[in-house]
Parts: structure tokens; C-alpha cells; sequence
């Protein structure tokens, strides 16, 4: 759960307990038709969109202030390690800026290593929607980044020597 819904989600544990509710509400219903994991998948996938779906027509209602960053501060750490922590840090926050559909589709393809049959099973679309939502989550990812790495490396140039 935390890979499809982001691990700076700020209601990371009310998704993953409700999801758990609707696994064990439903467990009745699998049928075997698929992997239970896809099933899993499937449940935890219609979760998620349900509660971002509720939360869009909440805060048009109230506005809400964005906290600070939510990840935690890093102890002092070798600089590879720190390196590696904000490198997964810029990737988590550039996933958190595609849709909820590119998102599941990029993350469970790319992370979780599930196939394209698996993904459709479990977003509930065929295999051809799946694709095309892999190929332009993955082109809005790389625009992201590069975006972000162009305006670190510019930043860099300004405050190097000349």
C-alpha cells in the first residue's frame, strides 16, 4: 500500500488498515481466478482510489495548509548513503506528482514486478490501457526529474566557482 499511495502520504496508516478490513471483509469472494497476491493488489488499488477520490471533494470544500516536508531528518550518515536517501527521496516526491493511474501502473510494474495481465486484473482495465498508462507514467516521470535535475544543476553552476 505504501508504494501505491506514496510513502509521504500523511494517511499512510488509516489506508493500510482499511484496506486490511476490506481484504478480510471480502475474502469470501475470492474465487481463486487469480493470484491471491493480484486480489490483494485489486482490493488495496479500489482502497485507495475510493479514500483519494473522497479526499478531493473534501478539500475542495476546506482548505487545507501543507506541512513542511514529512520525510525525517537524516542522521548524520557517509555521504553515499545520504546520496542514496535523497536520490529516493526525489523519486518518491516526482511518483507522488503523477496521477493515481500512472502511479499504480509505473509502480507495480517498475517496483513491484507484477506483468501487464497482473496490473490490468487488478486496476480493472484491459491490458492495452495498462500499457499506454506505463509508457506515459513513465515519459511524465522522466519529464519530472529531468525538470528537477536541470534546475539542481543550474542551481550547482550559480553557486560554483567560476
Amino acid at each position: 500500500m505504501a508504494t501505491l499511495a506514496g510513502r509521504s502520504a500523511p494517511d499512510l496508516d488509516d489506508l493500510v488498515q482499511q484496506a486490511a478490513e476490506q481484504v478480510i471483509k471480502s475474502r469470501e469472494r475470492f474465487e481463486g481466478r487469480s493470484d491471491l497476491s493480484t486480489w490483494i493488489y485489486a482490493v488495496c488499488y479500489r482502497v485507495l482510489l475510493k479514500q483519494r477520490r473522497w479526499y478531493r471533494r473534501w478539500s475542495v470544500r476546506f482548505r487545507l495548509e501543507q506541512d513542511g516536508d514529512p520525510t525525517p531528518r537524516d542522521e548524520v550518515l557517509p555521504a553515499a548513503s545520504l546520496e542514496r536517501r535523497e536520490r529516493a527521496r526525489r523519486l518518491q516526491a516526482a511518483l507522488d506528482r503523477l496521477s493515481e493511474r500512472h502511479r499504480a501502473a509505473v509502480v507495480l510494474h517498475d517496483v513491484e514486478e507484477l506483468s501487464i495481465a497482473e496490473i490490468a486484473a487488478i486496476v480493472g482495465s484491459n491490458e492495452m490501457t495498462v500499457r499506454s498508462r506505463l509508457r506515459d507514467g513513465r515519459r511524465r516521470l522522466r519529464d519530472i526529474l529531468s525538470a528537477e535535475r536541470g534546475f539542481l544543476m543550474k542551481g550547482q553552476r550559480e553557486l560554483s566557482p567560476s
